[in-house]
Parts: C-alpha cells; sequence; structure tokens
C-alpha cells in the first residue's frame, strides 16, 4: 500500500480557509463602504431639499421678530392693545423686547 491517506481522509489546505475568510472580510468591507456612500449621498439629498424650507422659515422668523419687537415697542409708548398683547404673552412666559437702533434687543428691566 502507499502512504498516501485515502481521499476521504485528506483535510484542505490551510491556505484556502485563510482565502476565503480574507475574501469575506473584504466583501463586508466592501458591501459596508458602499452602504455609506448611498447613505452620504441620501443625506446629502435630503439636506438640499430642506434647503427651500429653511430659507423660508428664517425669513418667517425675522417677520415674526419684527413683529414682536414693533408690539413691543408700541407697548412701551403707551398703546393700550399692544400692551395688552405684551402682557398675555408674558403671562405665557414670552417675553418680547424692543430692538433698540443697533438691532440688538434691548435690556430686559
Amino acid at each position: 500500500m502507499s502512504d498516501q491517506p485515502a481521499p476521504k481522509d485528506r483535510r484542505p489546505p490551510f491556505e484556502i480557509g485563510l482565502a476565503l475568510l480574507a475574501l469575506g472580510f473584504f466583501l463586508a468591507v466592501l458591501f459596508q463602504t458602499v452602504q455609506l456612500v448611498r447613505e452620504r449621498l441620501n443625506f446629502s439629498t435630503i439636506l438640499l431639499n430642506q434647503q427651500g424650507a429653511l430659507e423660508n422659515t428664517l425669513k418667517l422668523r425675522e417677520r415674526i421678530n419684527a413683529l414682536a419687537s414693533d408690539t413691543a415697542q408700541l407697548a412701551q409708548t403707551g398703546n393700550a392693545a399692544a400692551k395688552q398683547v405684551v402682557d398675555d404673552l408674558a403671562r405665557q412666559h414670552l417675553a418680547l423686547h424692543p430692538v433698540n437702533e443697533t438691532g440688538s434687543p434691548a435690556p430686559s428691566p
């Protein structure tokens, strides 16, 4: 008889297992990279889609701040309706401060 083991007793070489493990790791890293690139592109698209709404919101905030400042300024000059609005908002814990000439809110009393 020969010294060679029978075909069913032969074990696969260590290199094949190591190569399969390395291939699996590479494919996992490749998959994760592709997923991250897709997510980044999706987030960029979402951000671009929100730009218009964000600009409109900022414009609306500026208008509301100007209206609130004008109302507070009217209340300080003695307008009864404006004073009532300021008092009602103060009860709801919303303070209105008029904007002085420099553009910053006046200090609260």
